[in-house]
């Protein structure tokens, strides 16, 4: 794993402005750091650039590991996770309550493979909207 700078994580987290740049959960309200995440892993010739880099928050960055798409469950077809530098979040998912619902196939796949809607997940978004938390903003 290359290194990261620490101008490198600054960058992409006031850029993401400090929320997981996939599931859009605030790191303020999370008891563990949020990571540099690759959207391409490296295992695939992903770079250690800010282009490349985005900030996840544990869970996400678990579930998607280095996998870099998945199998459509509509199309069938393999399908590359949304990707937080080259799509806005809001063209792929939408929420509903606590749960996040994915509105195209990148969408799909970043929602099951990343385990977005797992009951303790809506149920801690739920939480946090009513108190005002979440979410900050959408990309």
């Amino acid at each position: 794993m290359s290194y990261i700078s620490v101008a490198l994580r600054r960058l992409i987290t006031e850029r993401a402005r400090e929320q997981c740049e996939y599931c859009l959960f605030p790191q303020t309200a999370s008891l563990f750091t949020f990571e540099m995440e690759h959207i391409i892993a490296e295992k695939h010739d992903g770079t250690t650039d800010s282009e490349n880099l985005a900030l996840s928050c544990p869970l996400c960055n678990r579930f998607k590991g280095s996998d870099i798409g998945s199998i459509d469950s509509q199309t069938q077809k393999l399908t590359p996770f949304f990707h937080p530098r080259l799509q806005q979040w809001s063209d792929h998912f939408q929420l509903e309550g606590g749960a996040i619902v994915p509105l195209t196939s990148e969408g799909r796949v970043t929602t099951r493979i990343l385990q977005f809607n797992l009951p303790e997940r809506i149920l801690e978004r739920d939480q946090l909207i009513q108190i005002g938390v979440y979410p900050r903003l959408i990309f």
